[in-house]
């Protein structure tokens, strides 16, 4: 399969995947967040309140930081065929893989984002994954690079959340 392909097929699932938590993320901290939160323990319950009063606009302001950043990345790469970066984005990306479901089984709840981590980013990582394995693109030098985009990418999803809260 060709790398455009999963650059475009990664644009998509991107894009739904914020979408499905930008619509729930509100009614999910009105309705079910109270319900569980004294489920959750203490620090982690902590951490949840500062995002109990988020509303779907700021949550977008959080996404589109991260998607002008996912936007320059992607640019770069079609642009200088340095895969690496795409590498490091998926990987970022991959880990919604983890975060989404393991909240919904200690929470034993829907979570936002949960549906599209299962059904959309789960099989599209499998996929582009064993696509960078078989076309030996998954090389240590690949990985090195990747991780250190996803690294320096994080920052970013934090800078996001934190001008999203005086989003008001």
């Amino acid at each position: 399969m060709d790398i455009y392909l999963f650059i475009l097929f990664f644009l998509i699932i991107f894009m739904l995947h914020n979408l499905e938590e930008i619509i729930t993320i509100e009614k999910w901290f009105k309705n079910t967040y109270p319900r569980i939160r004294g489920q959750i323990p203490l620090p982690v319950q902590k951490l949840i309140d500062g995002f109990a009063n988020t509303t779907a606009a700021q949550f977008a302001i959080a996404v589109l930081m991260i998607s002008l950043v996912a936007s320059l990345l992607l640019i770069i790469t079609v642009t200088t065929q340095h895969y690496f970066l795409f590498l490091g984005l998926n990987m970022l990306f991959a880990l919604n893989i983890f975060t989404h479901p393991i909240q919904a089984i200690l929470l034993r709840c829907y979570t936002p984002g949960v549906w599209t981590t299962l059904l959309l980013i789960l099989p599209y990582n499998i996929i582009f994954f064993y696509h960078f394995y078989i076309e030996d693109l998954l090389t240590m030098n690949m990985i090195l690079g990747g991780s250190v985009v996803m690294f320096i990418c994080m920052p970013f999803v934090y800078l996001g959340h934190k001008i999203a809260e005086k989003w008001k």
